[in-house]
């Protein structure tokens, strides 16, 4: 368990240094390439899969990235924490956004928190 502890807290970090690379880019009217961050992402859980063997965990630190990333990309460009844009070009921001729209921040962002916690104590 501590070793998923120390592996999540080091998903945060580099979730807070993604969201501040983006951050950047919004400000500068730059593209986000969502596709590319994808892939970036999944590079990065691959190493952690190879050594836990662990997909509840992989879920788990995606969810992650959803609270730490989301919430963080909205602080740092100057917006509400629940900040929610109806025209962003994420698929997956596009998929979420009546379910966040419609019950709000804390029970979208709570079901991710229950399950990075659970992905990390199982």
């Amino acid at each position: 368990m501590l070793v998923k502890l120390a592996i999540a807290f080091l998903f945060i970090g580099m979730n807070l240094i993604l969201a501040y690379h983006d951050a950047e880019r919004i400000k500068l009217h730059l593209r986000i390439y969502h596709g590319l961050n994808a892939l970036f992402y999944i590079l990065l859980l691959l190493p952690v899969y190879l050594y836990l063997k662990d997909w509840f965990f992989i879920i788990g630190l995606l969810s992650l990235r959803r609270v730490v990333f989301d919430t963080s990309l909205n602080i740092m460009r100057g917006l509400r924490f629940d900040y929610i844009s109806s025209t962003t070009t994420s698929i997956i921001d596009r998929l979420s956004y009546r379910f966040q729209a419609k019950y709000g921040y804390f029970p979208y962002y709570g079901i991710f928190i229950f399950i990075t916690i659970l992905s990390i104590i199982l």
